[in-house]
C-alpha cells in the first residue's frame, strides 16, 4: 500500500500542466499500473487504487473552506487534477466503471454550489470519456442521473442559480437522458443473481437484477414519450410520428384508468363515512392519501417497470405527463398545411423543419387534444381550475407565437455560418474552440498594481505641469480682477468729482428726503450700469436730471469739509467690492483634478519599493517623495562607488601566461584595484613575493590592515615544485585570507582533476580521479577550499574554475604565453616551430587510430581572454547580492565551473589552422601512443553558461592569429628586462 501510495504522490507532483495532451496521463499512469501487476490479487490491487484515489480527493475537499480564501484556482487545479487521475485509473480497468460516479456523487455532496459548478464544469469538459460505453438506465448511467437530480434538488433551493440549472439540463439532454434507449431495453439480457438477506431490502438498480415485469412493454412505451418531447425535430424523420401516435393511443387509457379508479376510491371513502355518520366527524382525507400510507411512493428516479404503476398512481405525475402532451400537440398544430402557408417563408429558415401534418393526422390531433383535456378536467383535486389554467396558458402561447410572425420585422439574412474546410459550418461549431477557451483560467495580469508601472519622476514632471497650468490661471484670474478694481477706482473718482461740483444745487433740497439709487445686482453691472457709475460727457456740465447719488455727496461732506479723494486706493476698492480671486473656474477644477490623479499614480508606483519614504511625506507630496528617491539613489550610488574604489583583489601568478591576461581583464572594469603577487615583476602595482613563504603573504596583507583586500584569485602555479605551489602555497594563502578577513576566493583549478573521464563531454558531476601529480596537487587544493567553507559557511566564499586549454595572446602582442624550454603544450610548439625556437622540423602525433574523427586526440581550446572573463565572472559571483549559491545542498558557499568552448579540436586540425595562420608547412610524423593520453577531453560548459554567464565566441582561427601576433612581434619571448 504505501508504494502505491508512493505512485499516487508522484503522479500528483509530475501531473503535467494545463492545457495538455491526454496521452502524456494515460502514458504517466500506465507505468505507475504496470509496477503492481501480479504482485497481488487483481481485487486488491483494485480496492487499494481506489481507496487512495478516493482519500486524495477527499483529503483535499475536507479544505475548502480555508483554501478559498487564500487561492481558489489553486483548489480547483487541485481538484481537476485528482479527478483526472480518477477517470485516468478507471480507464485502464484497475477501478471500477462506476468509480468516477460515485466519486462525483459523494464529493457534489460536500462542497459549496460554487464548488460544485466548477466539479461540473469538469464533468462537462470531460463528458465525452465519461459517457463512454454509457448503457441507459444501468451501472454509469442510473448513477450520474441520481447524481445530477440530487444537485438540481440542491439548486431549486437556493437563489440566482439559473444558469447553472440550464447547463446541467442541457448536459441531461445531450449525454445522459435516462429515456434515451429504452426501445432496446427490452433486447438486453438481464442477469439473475443471487442476493443475500441484505440485498433482498434494497432496491436493484444496475446489472444482475431480476427479469422486468413489463411483459406488454408499457413501460419502453410511456417512456418512449419523453423523445418527442424534448425533441420535437424528430417529428421530421418518417417514422416518429406514427410511432408516437400508437404511443399515445396505448398511454391515454391507461392514465384514464388510473383516473377512474382514483375517484372510485375517494367515492369508497366517501360511502364508508356516510355510513358512520352517527359518529364523531372525522377529517376527508387528501389526495393521494391510501388506507396503507407505507404503500405511496412519490416518483425521484425511473428505475423499473414496477414502479411506473406508483407513479402513474400520482396525480401530479399524470398532469404533468398531460401536460407536456397538450404543449407537443398544440405545437403539431403549426404545421398543417394551412398553418404553414401563413409562416413558412425562406425568411425563417431557423423556425422550418421538414415536417407537415396531414389531414388525418391533423383530425388525431384535434381528437387528442379534447381526450387530453377531458382527462385533466377528471383529475382531483381542482382539475377544472387546473385544465382551465392550462388551457389559458397555451392559448396565450399561440398568441404569441402569431404576433412574432405577423408583427416582427423579417429576418431578411440567412444564418450566420462559416465556410471550413469546404464546407459550411454554423455559429455553434464554429465557436466551440473559443468557447472552451473561454473556460480556461485566465493568465495572471502581468502588473500586480492594475496598470502598467512608470517611473516616480515621470509623474512628477506630470505634477509640475499642473501646477504650471493652475499658476498660470491664477495669474489670469489676478489681471481680470486687478483690471475690474481699477475700473471701479476710477468710476467712483469721477462719481465723487462730480458730486463736488453738484453741491450748490443740491444744498436746496437738503430738506427733501434724499433718493438713493438700490445697490448694483452684479459686481459686473458696476461698470455697466449708467445710474450707478454716472460718468457725464464731461466732468464740467451737470449730469442727467435725477441721475447723481446723493449717498457719495454726504459720506463726503461728512468726513471733511474739503474732502480731495483724487485717486482711490486700488487696494482698498478691491477689497470691498472686487470677488476674491483664488475660487476656481473649471479649466482650474480639471488641472487639479490632473494632479490629484498623477500624484495617486506615482504614489501607487512607489508604495512597493519606496514604500519606507511615506512617512517624510506628509499627506502625500510627490515632489517630496522624489527628492527623498534621488537622495536616496544618490546616496546608494555613492557608497557603491566608494565600496567599489576599495575592492582591493589579489592576483597570485599576475606575471604569468594566464595571470597577465586576468590582470588585463580586471583592470578593463575599472571595478577593481588589482594587486598582483608573483617571483616576477609587473609594471602594475605589485610585489614580488613567494607564495611559499607565508611571512611574505603576510606582509602583503598588513600592507592594506585587515578588510583591506576584497577577494583572491589564485593562479600560481609551478610544474617543478606542484605540491609546494598548489598545495602548500594555497594553504598559506587562505591562513593569511583568514587572518585578515579576506573570505573570498576564485581558484584557478584544470581539467586534469577529472583523469581519464568516463563521459564526454565532461560536466562538474564527474567525480575526481586525477591521474598526474599536476592534477592531485589540484584536487587536493579543490578538497581544502571545500572543506573550508564547510567549516565556515557564514564566512567564505569560493568558486572553482576547472578549464581546459588557454591559447591565444592579447591582440595587441604585447603579452602572451613564453615558456621555458621546449613547449609542452600543442600550439606553444608549433608557434616556436614556425618562428625557428626549436630545433626539430618535424611535429611527432601520437597515435592516430583513436576513435576521433581524423585518429588523433581531441582537446578543448579556448581564447585566454575568454579564459580571463570567466575569472572576472567569478569574482562578481562571490558579491553579496550573488545568487548562484542558492540552490547549493548545504550552507557551504562553494562551486566548480567548467571553462572551456565545449567543443573539441584534434591534433590535426590545430596543425592546420596553424599552418593558415603562420603559412609555415608543418612536418608531422604519427608515431605510436603515448601512455596516458585519452581520446577526448571535451568541457560540458553548460553549467558556467546558465549561472555565470561564460561565453567562449572566440574560434579557433582566432587563437592562432593571436598566438602567432605575440609570436612574430616577441620571437624570443620576453626580454630579460
Amino acid at each position: 500500500m504505501s508504494s502505491q501510495t508512493q505512485s499516487v504522490q508522484l503522479l500528483l507532483e509530475s501531473f503535467p500542466q494545463r492545457p495538455f495532451d491526454q496521452k502524456l496521463l494515460h502514458e504517466l499512469v500506465g507505468k505507475e499500473v504496470k509496477k503492481f501487476q501480479g504482485k497481488s490479487s487483481a481485487d486488491n490491487v483494485k480496492s487499494q487504487w481506489e481507496f487512495l484515489l478516493k482519500n486524495e480527493v477527499f483529503t483535499l475537499a475536507a479544505t475548502e473552506g480555508s483554501a478559498l480564501n487564500c487561492d481558489s484556482t489553486l483548489y480547483y487545479d487541485g481538484l481537476r487534477d485528482r479527478l483526472d487521475l480518477v477517470l485516468t485509473f478507471t480507464e485502464h480497468d484497475v477501478c471500477e466503471t462506476t468509480f468516477p460516479f460515485t466519486v462525483l456523487q459523494d464529493l457534489l455532496e460536500t462542497q459549496t454550489i460554487t464548488s460544485c459548478s466548477q466539479i461540473f464544469s469538469w464533468i462537462e469538459s470531460s463528458a465525452a470519456r465519461l459517457t463512454k460505453d454509457m448503457v441507459p438506465q444501468k451501472g454509469k448511467a442510473l448513477i450520474l442521473l441520481r447524481t445530477l437530480n440530487d444537485l438540481l434538488r440542491r439548486l431549486s433551493k437556493m437563489g440566482s442559480t439559473t444558469i447553472f440549472c440550464g447547463r446541467i439540463l442541457t448536459f441531461l439532454r445531450e449525454y445522459g437522458p435516462m429515456w434515451e434507449g429504452v426501445k432496446d431495453v427490452e433486447k438486453k439480457e438481464h442477469v439473475e443473481t443471487v442476493k443475500g438477506p441484505e440485498d433482498s431490502q434494497k432496491m436493484e438498480v444496475d446489472g444482475g437484477k431480476k427479469e422486468s415485469t413489463d411483459k406488454d412493454g408499457f413501460y419502453t412505451t410511456f417512456w418512449s414519450l419523453q423523445l418527442p418531447f424534448s425533441r420535437p425535430p424528430l417529428f421530421a424523420f418518417p417514422n416518429t410520428f406514427g410511432e408516437f401516435k400508437d404511443a399515445v393511443d396505448k398511454v391515454l387509457p391507461v392514465i384514464k384508468e388510473a383516473t377512474t379508479k382514483e375517484r372510485a376510491m375517494m367515492g369508497n371513502r366517501g360511502a364508508a363515512s356516510g355510513a358512520s355518520s352517527n359518529l364523531k366527524r372525522k377529517r376527508e382525507p387528501e389526495l393521494g392519501e391510501a388506507s396503507n400510507n407505507s404503500e405511496y411512493f412519490f416518483a425521484k428516479f425511473l428505475t423499473s417497470p414496477d414502479l411506473l404503476n406508483l407513479e402513474i398512481a400520482d396525480t401530479h405525475f399524470r398532469r404533468q405527463v398531460l401536460f407536456q402532451l397538450l404543449i407537443l400537440l398544440h405545437h403539431l398544430l403549426s404545421f398543417t398545411k394551412v398553418a404553414k402557408t401563413v409562416w413558412s417563408t425562406p425568411r425563417n429558415r431557423s423556425l422550418q423543419m421538414d415536417f407537415t401534418l396531414e389531414s388525418a393526422d391533423t383530425q388525431w390531433v384535434y381528437d387528442t387534444i379534447t381526450k387530453a383535456s377531458a382527462e385533466l378536467r377528471s383529475t382531483a383535486p381542482n382539475g377544472p381550475t387546473f385544465a382551465d389554467t392550462v388551457n389559458v396558458i397555451l392559448d396565450r402561447e399561440k398568441n404569441w407565437v402569431k404576433w412574432k410572425n405577423d408583427l416582427c420585422a423579417p429576418f431578411d439574412r440567412e444564418p450566420w455560418s462559416i465556410e471550413v474546410g469546404g464546407r459550411k459550418v454554423g455559429m455553434e461549431e464554429a465557436t466551440r474552440e473559443a468557447r472552451l477557451k473561454r473556460r480556461e483560467g485566465l493568465e495572471s495580469w502581468k502588473w500586480n498594481l492594475g496598470s502598467e508601472p512608470g517611473d516616480v519622476k515621470d509623474f512628477v514632471k506630470k505634477v509640475k505641469q499642473e501646477d504650471a497650468r493652475i499658476e498660470m490661471r491664477r495669474k489670469q484670474l489676478m489681471k481680470n480682477a486687478e483690471r475690474l478694481a481699477q475700473a471701479q477706482a476710477k468710476a467712483a473718482a469721477l462719481q465723487e468729482s462730480a458730486a463736488r461740483q453738484e453741491t450748490p444745487a443740491l444744498a436746496s433740497t437738503l430738506a427733501e428726503p434724499p433718493k438713493v439709487e438700490p445697490p448694483a445686482a452684479s459686481f459686473s453691472a458696476l461698470l455697466s450700469t449708467p445710474s450707478v457709475s454716472s460718468s457725464p460727457l464731461h466732468p464740467s456740465l451737470p449730469p442727467k436730471p435725477c441721475s447723481s447719488p446723493v449717498k457719495p455727496f454726504i459720506e463726503a461732506a461728512a468726513r471733511a469739509p474739503t474732502p480731495t479723494p483724487a485717486a482711490v486706493s486700488i487696494s482698498e476698492t478691491s477689497s470691498v467690492t472686487v470677488p476674491p480671486p483664488s475660487f476656481l473656474h473649471d479649466l482650474t477644477n480639471m488641472f487639479e483634478q490632473n494632479r490629484q490623479r498623477w500624484s495617486w499614480l506615482a504614489l501607487r508606483t512607489a508604495r512597493d519599493q519606496y514604500l519606507q519614504h511615506f512617512g517624510k511625506i506628509g499627506t502625500g507630496d510627490v515632489i517630496l517623495l522624489a527628492n527623498e528617491i534621488e537622495v536616496e539613489k544618490e546616496r546608494d550610488k555613492n557608497q557603491k562607488t566608494q565600496k567599489t574604489e576599495e575592492m582591493r583583489v589579489l592576483v597570485t601568478g599576475g606575471a604569468g601566461y594566464i595571470g597577465s591576461h586576468v590582470i588585463y581583464a580586471l583592470q578593463q572594469t575599472r571595478r577593481y584595484k588589482v594587486i598582483s603577487a608573483d617571483k616576477e615583476s609587473t609594471e602594475i602595482d605589485a610585489f614580488q613575493c613567494d607564495l611559499t613563504s607565508r611571512e611574505e603573504i603576510k606582509g602583503i596583507f598588513e600592507r592594506y590592515g585587515k578588510g583591506g583586500i576584497w577577494g583572491v584569485v589564485h593562479i600560481a602555479v609551478n610544474s617543478l615544485t606542484y605540491y609546494a605551489n598548489n598545495v602548500a602555497a594555497t594553504v598559506s594563502l587562505l591562513q593569511t585570507m583568514s587572518d585578515f578577513d579576506c573570505t573570498r576566493i576564485v581558484y584557478s583549478s584544470s581539467a586534469t582533476v577529472y583523469g581519464t573521464p568516463p563521459v564526454i563531454p565532461i560536466p562538474e558531476t564527474t567525480r575526481l580521479k586525477a591521474d598526474s601529480p599536476y592534477g592531485k596537487t589540484k584536487v587536493m587544493s579543490e578538497m581544502i577550499i571545500d572543506d573550508l567553507c564547510h567549516a565556515e559557511p557564514n564566512r567564505w566564499r569560493a568558486v572553482s574554475l576547472r578549464y581546459f586549454n588557454p591559447a591565444g595572446a592579447h591582440p595587441s602582442g604585447l603579452i602572451g604565453e613564453d615558456p621555458r624550454g621546449r613547449p609542452g603544450n600543442l600550439l606553444p610548439l608549433l608557434a616556436h616551430m614556425a618562428i625557428g625556437r626549436v630545433d626539430s622540423a618535424t611535429l611527432k602525433v601520437f597515435g592516430n587510430d583513436y576513435p576521433t574523427p581524423d585518429g588523433t586526440c581531441v582537446r578543448d581550446y579556448l581564447h585566454v581572454l575568454d579564459l580571463a572573463s570567466g575569472h572576472l565572472l567569478a569574482l562578481d559571483a562571490l558579491a553579496p547580492e550573488s545568487t548562484i549559491f542558492d540552490n547549493c545542498p548545504d550552507d557551504a558557499r562553494y562551486k566548480a565551473y567548467n571553462l572551456g568552448k565545449g567543443k573539441g579540436m584534434s591534433v590535426l586540425q590545430i596543425v592546420e589552422a596553424m599552418r593558415k595562420a603562420t603559412g609555415f608547412d608543418f612536418k608531422y610524423e604519427i608515431i605510436g601512443r603515448r601512455r596516458g593520453d585519452v581520446p577526448d577531453l571535451t568541457a560540458d560548459p553548460a553549467l558556467a553558461e546558465r549561472e555565470l554567464g561564460f561565453k567562449a565566441p572566440q574560434p579557433l582561427e582566432i587563437m592562432c592569429r593571436d598566438l602567432w601576433n605575440w609570436q612574430s612581434m616577441n620571437p624570443q619571448g620576453y626580454t630579460e628586462q
